[in-house]
């Protein structure tokens, strides 16, 4: 009789056991428009920072005897106000710091139902998602039992609640296979601009290459995380303000680029990541600038705009702000730790204003062309493609002159002169025009 009754309370889990949504949050269907932002971004940091624990504990004779539930995000001490900001905002969990630490902890059972219908709302994006199912199944199996149901007594039920434990974390599998779960995980991945906001603020980085004055923003993840860089990927490309030309070139590029890295010692791992000033100047930087950053990622963020703008403007090539601009470098990421043992000497204000106002070296055309102010002359950098109107109507767009010279028959020295003096050139049977790209956009 016993088996039965708790065969039938495992079968029907899925059917019986929701009723928690409407006793524990059921605000989350009313929540105002800045409530759905905090939330959004929560969970796109929870995506980057968080892990769900389920932990068996024994009795004396070495015996499982219950199960314990624990959701936890842990920080470098010096980010403990997002904690703060996090826990008070939710009005659940502890908060405790250790050494270099601080840890935020949901472990009550109210808490982790509030947790549940949070994330059943704004879902996880990476295969973190994975891992929150089965903590969820294995929670609410283990509280939604009946009372006539003991943990110890009840093999059934602590297997199947080890099965959903042996299947988390580290012991996934990293190669996403077409099972049920993989693919309800891969069609519910959704990016948003605060999920986005969050999850950058967790893996996301600002750096730049000191060799040549170089921005880069990058996000590195282990090689299943793959699918998910691919959305955040097409997110950014319909969701920056680009138009369609400055589309063509994406689509035809890599200025957006997803690699995957072999491993040397650790596991393989992808990256996403721009390295072209006109999109991150542009584009990136201006959306990102309208929101805002709540961990110390975000001071990374404003010195990597300083720099991005420097590098717009051309001015990193002048010795003095080249050398302000690597004094400032050595102000970000891990050097402003409070843990950092190594010397760092603070860019003052007055060294951030000769940055910012600096005179731009460069003057931006309105065909895409950039000129060099000293010399005069044209800048290699491809910020145009080539529009070629053909007699019946149909339109071409092309990525370089070359390409263009390849539909067309002109010379290469004569359609550049041409292109230079005008704005379109007409030929028999053709107009051909360039178009600049990635031009300035308000978000």
């Amino acid at each position: 009789m016993r088996k039965n009754l708790i065969q039938y309370n495992i079968n029907n889990l899925n059917n019986n056991s929701f009723k928690f949504l409407s006793r524990t949050y059921a605000s989350l269907h009313n929540v105002d428009k800045l409530e759905v932002q905090f939330l959004e971004w929560f969970v796109g940091f929870s995506d980057a920072e968080s892990s769900f624990i389920l932990h068996k504990v024994l009795d004396k004779k070495g015996d499982i005897s219950k199960f314990s539930f624990m959701f936890t995000i842990e920080l470098h001490i010096d980010d403990l106000s997002v904690l703060e900001f996090i826990k008070n905002k939710l009005k659940i969990g502890n908060l405790r710091t250790y050494k270099d630490k601080c840890i935020f902890t949901v472990s009550d059972k109210q808490g982790v139902y509030q947790l549940i219908s949070i994330f059943d709302k704004f879902n996880l994006n990476t295969t973190k998602y994975l891992d929150y199912k089965n903590f969820k199944e294995a929670f609410l199996l283990y509280h939604e039992r009946s009372s006539n149901v003991k943990i110890a007594e009840s093999k059934e039920l602590i297997n199947k609640i080890l099965g959903y434990k042996s299947n988390m974390n580290t012991k996934r599998s990293v190669i996403i296979s077409p099972r049920s779960k993989e693919l309800e995980y891969l069609s519910k991945i959704n990016i948003t601009k605060d999920w986005l906001l969050g999850f950058i603020e967790g893996d996301g980085s600002f750096f730049v290459s000191r060799t040549d004055i170089e921005p880069v923003f990058s996000i590195e993840l282990s090689e299943e995380q793959y699918p998910m860089l691919v959305k955040i990927k097409e997110f950014l490309e319909d969701n920056l303000g680009f138009d369609k030309y400055s589309l063509f070139k994406l689509k035809s590029s890599s200025i957006i680029s997803i690699n995957k890295q072999k491993a040397r010692l650790g596991k393989p791992t992808v990256i996403l990541s721009i390295k072209n000033i006109f999109v991150l100047n542009n584009y990136l930087i201006p959306l990102l600038d309208s929101m805002e950053f709540i961990s110390k990622k975000g001071c990374d963020f404003k010195d990597f705009k300083v720099i991005c703008g420097a590098v717009y403007r051309g001015t990193h090539k002048l010795d003095e702000i080249r050398s302000l601009i690597l004094k400032l470098s050595y102000n970000m990421n891990n050097y402003r730790l409070s843990t950092n043992k190594k010397s760092v000497e603070i860019l003052s204000e007055q060294e951030r204003n000769l940055i910012i106002n600096a005179e731009s070296v460069y003057e931006y055309l309105e065909d895409g062309r950039i000129m060099d102010k000293k010399t005069n002359k044209p800048l290699i950098h491809r910020n145009c493609i080539y529009e070629i109107r053909l007699s019946d109507e149909e339109i071409l767009l092309v990525d370089t002159m070359k390409e263009a010279l390849s539909k067309i028959n002109v010379s290469f020295r004569t359609l550049k002169k041409l292109l230079d003096e005008e704005e379109s050139v007409k030929l028999p049977n053709y107009e051909v025009k360039r178009i600049p790209i990635f031009t300035i956009k308000k978000i």
